[in-house]
């Protein structure tokens, strides 16, 4: 009797757990219950939930005839600067475990969801500008806004109910201070993530500052701050005893392009130096000496860094490698921004490029004008003494020959 009764609470107890933890699943999840009205929620950190996903059909519900016209406003009047990153997933994947074969472009042709920003102007810090016209929900978008208080973000979504292609949804992610996301990395007061899409160094940089203004490339100062970087984002968790708090690691197999250049002319590492108030710089790194890197040989005077996480060592720590290459090759970035709403705004793009061609210019100079003005004075210094030297030599063996000859005449008798 008492076993029957321990199994019945264990069972009870276990059915609550499995029901909260599905609440917990679907308690950020947004749906779309075509009535008309606008579904309004506000973004918060309310436990674990600090992302809401827009999914834009009925839970359950097959998708009416006439289609389906939802409408969604996301407040953060509760929050005083606050950052927030926006990505598109595929809905079909989120619902359910089996995924049909799709076409991504044909999805991203429709383009049924749009988001636009409602910002309010801030004295105190930098905020993303509002929109003026609605932006697409794509698969590979990352968006970073910094929003203050009174900013709010509108999405909008109509579907005909004839189309086929399977429909992207908006994922809201609320940076936590101090610890940004789950699938995300703290370092610094930065948080830190991946992007998705292949880009040359200038083409992501356009996209960086056409975006928010507050993404850069990942950079860093010196060996051991990159290395504390690389160690940090390979954790699990974070914190200790009840504030420990799960993790995803960073994919850093894979080679990323950062913020770190090598010029070629004066063998020396680079990095972009980003203050919060001084805006973006180039600045020489520290200990350029203890950086365990490589250097392939390029056509131009600057190469690019791409940061791999590798095992170096007996004990199986992972260690940052990083390759300097050209700049043309077309890769993802590690991607830094604040995790809250700083002074942190503008382009990133003009003074990675400024010092680049800086860089360029003695080579092509030299290349234009050929050796130095004191090169060639040098050179006709020399050939003019050399001349010199060769005259006086040959007047003194003609003066010698002649004393020669003269002193023989005296030498014959009468």
């Amino acid at each position: 009797m008492r076993r029957n009764l321990q199994i019945a609470i264990g069972i009870s107890l276990a059915t609550l757990l499995l029901s909260a933890a599905f609440q917990l699943v679907l308690a950020g999840n947004e749906y779309c219950y075509p009535r008309g009205n606008t579904n309004e929620f506000q973004l918060s950190l309310k436990l674990e939930f600090i992302e809401d996903r827009i999914i834009p059909k009925t839970y359950g519900d097959p998708v009416p005839e006439e289609g389906l016209n939802c409408k969604w406003k996301i407040l953060t009047d509760h929050l005083d600067n606050s950052v927030v990153v926006l990505t598109g997933f595929d809905t079909e994947a989120h619902l359910s475990q089996q995924r049909w074969p799709r076409s991504v472009d044909s999805a991203a042709q429709q383009q049924p969801m749009r988001y636009k920003l409602h910002s309010k102007a801030s004295d105190s810090t930098c905020s993303s500008p509002s929109t003026s016209e609605p932006k697409p929900v794509e698969l590979e978008m990352l968006r970073v806004l910094q929003l203050t208080k009174g900013s709010y973000l509108t999405v909008s979504f109509r579907l005909n109910r004839k189309s086929s292609a399977d429909i992207l949804g908006l994922q809201i992610r609320l940076m936590e201070p101090g610890f940004c996301g789950r699938s995300m990395t703290n370092f610094e007061s930065n948080c830190y993530t991946t992007g998705s899409v292949r880009r040359n160094l200038t083409a992501e940089l356009a996209a960086m500052s056409a975006d928010s203004g507050v993404m850069r490339l990942a950079s860093f100062s010196s060996s051991a701050a990159l290395q504390n970087f690389v160690k940090e984002s390979q954790r699990t968790r974070v914190g200790s005893g009840l504030s420990t708090r799960i993790k995803e690691p960073l994919n850093l197999a894979q080679r990323l392009r950062i913020g770190l250049f090598y010029e070629h002319r004066t063998k020396k590492v680079f990095y972009l130096n980003c203050g919060a108030e001084a805006g973006c710089k180039m600045a020489e790194f520290e200990d350029a000496n203890k950086l365990n890197h490589v250097v392939k040989t390029t056509n131009s005077s600057v190469s690019c860094g791409l940061l791999r996480a590798v095992n170096l060592t007996i004990d199986g720590e992972v260690l940052g490698l990083v390759s300097f290459t050209d700049c043309s090759e077309q890769l993802p970035a590690l991607i830094s921004f604040p995790d809250a709403a700083r002074n942190r705004c503008g382009n990133s793009n003009q003074p990675v490029l400024s010092w680049m061609l800086a860089a360029a210019q003695p080579a092509a100079e030299e290349d234009q004008t050929g050796p130095n003005p004191i090169s060639k004075i040098s050179v006709l210094v020399m050939v003019l003494l050399g001349a010199f030297a060769a005259t006086l030599l040959a007047q003194i063996l003609t003066l010698k020959l002649f004393s020669i000859k003269r002193w023989q005449c005296q030498a014959k008798p009468g």
